[in-house]
């Protein structure tokens, strides 16, 4: 097996199913530890990459950050919560450890639960119509729909800690019509995401 082949099987949603469709857990948790590592290594690297070129002594990169930080920070979680994109939130971590953790936290969190509830909205209204709803469903995946259709909400709080794909998961829910406050309390786990990465990334907590 190559190393490209050995990537895309590392994070291939389908291997996070058992043959009788449930999560191998042990096989999710190595993979979240395994992503986060190298989130933060990506992290580390950027930074001193930062540092070296002296963007963090630059007036203007400091004033385009505290300009725009909080709108485009929050614009950018949207966006990929809403959307199935190949993007992830975690991309925006070099621009808010320089905030107040809470900050941080409850900026990121909001607009990750709100992308989520709208995707889960737009899952509502791509359910009334069939043909749309066939094809949704078919480009999520089954397997997508076989974790909806098992876990019901512990599908949103398990994709919002871990590589599962958050924002498909939260539109096949509406699509499946799960109860929206059951949506809405469940998606709040991305607070705790956010927090538990915050650690992770301003160093307090260690990973191995």
């Amino acid at each position: 097996m190559t190393v490209k082949e050995r990537v895309k099987a590392l994070f291939a949603k389908e291997t996070y199913l058992r043959g009788d469709g449930s999560l191998d857990t042990k096989k999710l948790f190595k993979r979240t530890l395994v992503l986060m590592l190298f989130i933060f290594s990506l992290y580390f690297i950027g930074f001193q990459f930062y540092r070296r070129l002296g963007w963090d002594q630059n007036a203007v990169v400091q004033q385009f950050i505290a300009d725009f930080g909080v709108m485009g920070v929050a614009l950018y979680v949207f966006i990929v919560d809403l959307f199935v994109l190949p993007l992830s939130v975690d991309l925006m971590w070099p621009f808010v450890m320089g905030w107040h953790p809470l900050l941080a936290i409850v900026v990121m969190g909001t607009a990750s639960v709100a992308g989520a509830f709208c995707a889960y909205l737009f899952g509502r209204l791509v359910g009334l119509i069939p043909i749309f709803k066939r094809w949704v469903l078919k480009q999520s995946g089954t397997h997508t729909e076989q974790i909806i259709t098992k876990y019901g909400i512990w599908a949103i709080v398990i994709s919002g800690l871990t590589p599962l794909p958050f924002s498909t998961i939260c539109t096949v829910a509406g699509i499946v019509k799960l109860k929206v406050h059951h949506v809405l309390l469940s998606s709040l786990i991305r607070y705790v995401r956010m927090a538990i990465y915050y650690l992770i990334f301003a160093g307090l907590i260690v990973i191995g």
